[in-house]
């Protein structure tokens, strides 16, 4: 957790603190070639873990449907209320002599997916299962340079925090969305395709794209099965929250565009959405997936038990 916090936060005080000096650093350039180096990892980590290849065949299917049904609840979840805190949150070009981060839609998703397909291809290839603690950290510390460059985008940005005390506490909205909406499309998929009960399914769901505490819990709670779907069902739904972030942001606007990540919107989602939202959301990201990531434990247990 702290290396999440100080590198963002560290980044953030600086920027505010010292302008001038902020201004000179090459923060683009940092946060491009980190985020396509952390992509790249994250998929190396995929293709060299035999056990996560064994998985995708035997249980990708499900896990797959399971991902999709949450990103697409959670983001349908939030459309509504894009009017009322979209129009909060806006930044608009010349107030405080701030400019409006662009959406990138249809270039970024195709340069974060090439990533990540890139990184998968060299750890099927290159990569022996040998080398897994070394690419563990390795996404570590990319992970934190990345969230050092969002943290001095963020705070170049006068307004950002400003927007956040306009909204108050319907920000609370964003994760309560998120929840329901994940947890209520597995519970659709199961009702309609008899391949677990209800209450494994909101389970599943419950992991929010935070793969490795969710399948470590259900498979203490319930079995290795269970455990190796929700494991790839959150490693799927993470893959395609980077793909489909741009687009929905372009598409259907910033606050749907929250939706799909999840819980890992408090990190390795964080410059995906800083990038394609804009940096005014970075705050509200950051808000809401830890309070997702806080609930998994909560709500995997409850609905196991049910």
């Amino acid at each position: 957790m702290w290396l999440i916090i100080l590198p963002l936060l560290g980044g953030c005080v600086f920027s505010m603190r010292k302008p001038a000096l902020a201004a000179k650093l090459p923060v683009v350039g940092i946060t491009n070639l980190s985020l396509v180096l952390l992509l790249m990892v994250m998929g190396a980590r995929i293709g060299a873990d035999p056990q996560v290849v064994e998985q995708m065949a035997s249980l990708g299917l499900q896990a797959i449907v399971l991902a999709g049904a949450t990103v697409l609840g959670s983001t349908l979840l939030l459309f509504p209320l894009q009017r009322g805190l979209g129009k909060k949150m806006a930044v608009h070009q010349g107030e405080d002599g701030e400019r409006v981060s662009g959406v990138q839609g249809h270039g970024l998703t195709l340069l974060l997916l090439g990533s990540v397909l890139v990184g998968i291809a060299l750890g099927l290839l290159l990569f022996p299962p040998g080398v897994l603690p070394l690419l563990t950290e390795l996404t570590t510390w990319t992970l934190g340079l990345l969230l050092l460059g969002v943290g001095l985008d963020l705070g170049a940005s006068t307004r950002a925090f400003a927007k956040l005390k306009e909204v108050g506490w319907r920000m609370a909205l964003i994760p309560l969305a998120i929840a329901l909406g994940s947890i209520l499309a597995a519970v659709l998929v199961v009702l309609f395709w008899n391949i677990m009960g209800w209450g494994e399914a909101a389970a599943v769901a419950s992991g929010f794209g935070w793969y490795s505490l969710s399948s470590v819990l259900l498979s203490e709670l319930h079995g290795p099965l269970l455990g190796a779907l929700a494991f790839m069902t959150n490693v799927f739904r993470e893959l395609m929250a980077v793909i489909v972030t741009p687009l929905v942001a372009k598409y259907l606007g910033p606050i749907p565009a929250l939706g799909a990540a999840g819980a890992t919107a408090m990190d390795v989602m964080l410059p995906v959405i800083s990038k394609s939202a804009g940096r005014e959301y970075v705050p509200l990201a950051f808000f809401s997936g830890a309070v997702l990531s806080l609930s998994v434990a909560v709500l995997v247990q409850l609905f196991i038990s049910l």
